[in-house]
């Protein structure tokens, strides 16, 4: 993974300075973490040893063998990790016909229900419930739907077959309903906070089913975390000096900029994690994910001449595997594509983002890069935690605890009649 901030500066829009000031502080919050006694902290360090490898690799082989789709309910931190695991597993290499296909279910829109039920076969379907509270309204609804077509057809005995609940230890609405049809329960750490739990049960049991190695994954995740509290790997640190130092510049819309489709879902996934980690006390970002090449054609044009009120992050990969080339004749019919004669596809990926970073250039917009060099297992293990440490130093910069969400724990006790 490489980090390239030089075009933060190019209009003193962000002041080089207080980057480097803000970059000094960095070093005294790597020893507070690594000191820290904070459990929510200590919970989502030790996800990386306790996720519970063996049990999750069986339970997946069980789904593998017996069913031809699984349906995971959930929202929010309950599922867009695990949406990011198998987007890349299935853009990466490929859904695996031998495997079930999964759905992540997140709304409760009663069309979407509709429309699923018409499509799959319960015997044939297994159904993945996720809630770290076990108290989430949408989740306890979406499982009390499955549960009622499930009670329609099928004994109670046969029932609990088709079912994995992943929830907090402690007693919960969720748990009690999984004990009275003896459904299989995967526990979670209390502290554990929902949009730090990819290296959990939470993201890593729908990663196996579709196929990825967690033990990959959680090796990438764990490779950059010792590396960064060792002060030997800085991207987090750089990137956190780098958004605290915009504000004070009055930038707070952080662009996360995607060159693949398989991060498409990854970019869902960082929006949650800046909104619910940052958003507070008057103070924050307000994430953007944004597509390449697609949004050139949408929000570029903002992002060129709109307020200087944005930092942009460019993800893109080094080298791609690409076979997809357009036959010769045909490129020499259209002469501005010329330079893709005998070329892959991708080469006019690449193109497209080169000429993105040369207009923000020219319009003096700050944006930096990150680039990978696979978009795989290690790789992506590693990117997520990345962000989510960048994402835990800022908050601590900005004196705020990057693991609650006040705001939203109000919402949930507010009961409507």
């Amino acid at each position: 993974m490489k980090h390239n901030i030089n075009n933060c500066f190019i209009d003193s829009v962000i002041k080089k300075d207080s980057y480097k000031a803000s970059l000094k502080k960095t070093n005294f919050i790597i020893d507070k973490i690594k000191k820290s006694n904070d459990p929510f902290l200590t919970s989502f360090l030790n996800q990386l040893h306790y996720y519970q490898e063996k049990k999750l690799n069986k339970l997946a082989l069980y789904y593998r063998k017996n069913f031809k789709d699984v349906i995971v309910l959930g929202t929010g931190g309950s599922s867009k990790a695990g949406r990011t695991f198998v987007q890349i597993a299935y853009r990466t290499f490929g859904r695996n016909p031998k495997f079930p296909k999964i759905t992540f279910l997140e709304n409760i829109d009663f069309q979407d229900f509709n429309d699923l039920f018409k499509k799959i076969n319960l015997k044939k379907t297994g159904v993945i419930v996720i809630s770290k509270s076990g108290e989430t309204n949408e989740t306890l609804v979406q499982f009390l739907i499955f549960l009622s077509k499930y009670k329609k057809s099928f004994q109670k005995k046969r029932i609990q077959k088709h079912f994995t609940i992943i929830t907090k230890k402690d007693s919960s609405t969720l748990r009690n309903l999984a004990n009275d049809f003896s459904i299989d329960i995967v526990d979670l750490d209390s502290n554990l906070s929902g949009r730090f739990s990819a290296f959990s049960p939470v993201g890593l049991l729908p990663a196996a089913i579709s196929g990825l190695n967690i033990k990959k994954i959680t090796e990438g995740a764990l490779f950059l975390l010792k590396k960064t509290l060792k002060k030997e790997h800085k991207i987090p640190s750089e990137g956190a000096a780098l958004h605290y130092s915009a504000q004070n510049s009055k930038i707070n819309i952080s662009v996360l900029l995607t060159y693949t489709e398989r991060l498409r879902n990854f970019g869902f996934w960082h929006e949650q994690l800046i909104a619910e980690s940052l958003g507070k006390k008057n103070t924050g970002f307000t994430p953007l994910h944004s597509m390449g090449a697609t949004d050139q054609h949408s929000l570029l044009q903002l992002f060129l001449e709109g307020p200087k009120d944005k930092l942009i992050t460019f993800i893109t990969l080094k080298k791609q595997k690409d076979q997809i080339k357009i036959n010769n004749s045909l490129i020499a019919k259209v002469k501005k594509l010329s330079f893709l004669k005998k070329k892959s596809l991708n080469k006019l990926l690449d193109f497209e983002m080169e000429k993105v970073c040369k207009l923000l250039n020219d319009y003096k917009r700050p944006y930096r890069t990150i680039t990978l060099d696979k978009c795989e297992e290690f790789e992506i293990g590693s990117l997520m935690m990345n962000f989510m440490l960048e994402t835990i130093i800022l908050s601590y910069l900005n004196n705020l605890n990057p693991f609650d969400q006040p705001a939203i724990d109000k919402g949930k006790s507010i009961n409507l009649k």
